[in-house]
């Protein structure tokens, strides 16, 4: 919808076409809703696009695992939209505060990293914040291109460097 987080029950009913007892069955409010479409797709992105660590090392790791969910911010942009403005809000901050479900997978992959001195000793949850942030920093630079793929294809291994040069232990 266009209105965001500041749309009605009233509104969003409409727009999808389901009955308002039916959205209440469902949902408490609309803050509901709108976590659990942010974790919904938070889990997309982790089952599709993050895999079970398997002996590479932590750069070749790191590098699949965060150019698979910057492909997959790229190619579906309004998802991704959706979760840049919720994770920037400042209404979903106070309201809401972090979803703890989110980060539990990414953290605990962090977590591993560091204990294996795979990356530097600063807190995991720090980390895993960066990380966050550097998958969301370089959807926006590729989709600030007139062909997002193409320019990922291209830039993506120079963008990753600059992300791996600050965090690794080597």
């Amino acid at each position: 919808m266009k209105k965001g987080f500041s749309a009605s029950v009233n509104e969003v009913v409409k727009k999808s076409r389901v009955a308002k007892g039916t959205f209440y069955h469902y949902f408490k409010s609309k803050d509901e809703l709108i976590v659990e479409l942010y974790k919904v797709l938070m889990f997309e992105i982790e089952k599709n696009c993050v895999t079970e660590y398997k002996g590479e090392s932590a750069r070749e790791y790191s590098f699949n695992v965060f150019g698979s969910i910057v492909k997959w911010f790229i190619t579906h942009p309004h998802k991704f939209n959706y979760i840049v403005i919720f994770e920037t809000s400042p209404y979903i901050k106070e309201v809401v505060g972090t979803v703890g479900e989110t980060l539990k997978g990414p953290l605990a992959n962090t977590m591993k990293k560091v204990d294996m001195g795979m990356l530097k000793a600063y807190p995991p949850e720090m980390i895993t914040f960066f990380d966050f942030s550097f998958t969301r920093a370089a959807a926006n630079y590729f989709l600030s291109f007139p062909e997002p793929r193409k320019c990922f294809e291209e830039r993506f291994r120079m963008v990753f460097d600059m992300y791996w040069d600050g965090v690794s232990q080597n």
